[in-house]
């Protein structure tokens, strides 16, 4: 057999056709005897049938409760245009009220981000700071070894927002409010405010952000998510 695998392989193997490889090695039953390929452990497994899955879009909106009532506003009815969409919207879960009343129009639409469980009285399921996404918080947050734990989870939920859970699923678009409209990493500074570090990192990365401070930016998210202006 050593021979014959070594004449299969040569420059000049005696053997040149399919017909003459029948003829000259046989084929495997005739070889070894019936085939034992579903036994001893090799079963089949039942073809899975397609499916065509919805598709999965995430936009994460970034709300504090600190943001002026009109900025809400405006966050909302954007966030509603986005879900009527067919969008999914991850919020982070700081402003129970704003959150309450996104999961009005469509609870399976709407991802609740927390940093732990149960916050704010959210027990969502979008609560587990991976050590990736605590990993890149650290890289990403000034003074990190000053804050307090919860900080640091706060921190690490934002970095899932923008990455996803198991950080592969990212964010497509970035919605939020700042004072100063920023919404390149250059721009960020201390009046940026709340959203300083969600827009930040965001921005590192090459993540488009709408600021609705920032009309430019506002009008790119309606342009690329065929959203009328308001």
């Amino acid at each position: 057999m050593e021979n014959d695998i070594d004449d299969f392989f040569s420059n000049e193997p005696s053997v040149t056709s399919p017909k003459e490889a029948s003829a000259t090695y046989g084929n495997n039953k005739q070889q070894y005897g019936k085939s034992n390929y579903n036994k001893g452990g090799f079963s089949k497994f039942p073809r899975k049938e397609e499916v065509v899955e919805e598709r999965y879009v995430p936009v994460a909106v970034y709300v504090d409760r600190d943001f002026p009532s009109d900025a809400k506003d405006t966050i909302y009815k954007l966030a509603t245009k986005l879900l009527n969409k067919g969008n999914v919207i991850r919020i982070n879960g700081d402003d129970q009220e704003f959150v309450n009343r996104l999961t009005r129009i469509s609870s399976e639409k709407v991802e609740i981000y927390i940093p732990w469980k149960p916050f704010n009285g959210f027990e969502s399921k979008h609560y587990y700071n991976t050590l990736t996404a605590k990993h890149l918080a650290q890289k990403h947050f000034a003074g990190w070894d000053k804050v307090p734990d919860a900080v640091k989870s706060l921190m690490a939920r934002n970095i899932r927002m923008i990455f996803g859970d198991k950080n592969n699923s990212p964010m497509a678009y970035l919605l939020t409010w700042s004072p100063d409209g920023a919404v390149k990493a250059g721009e960020v500074n201390k009046e940026t405010g709340r959203a300083s570090f969600i827009i930040k990192t965001a921005a590192t990365y090459g993540f488009r952000i709408a600021n609705i401070t920032n009309r430019v930016s506002e009008t790119a998210m309606f342009n690329t998510f065929d959203i009328e202006a308001f």
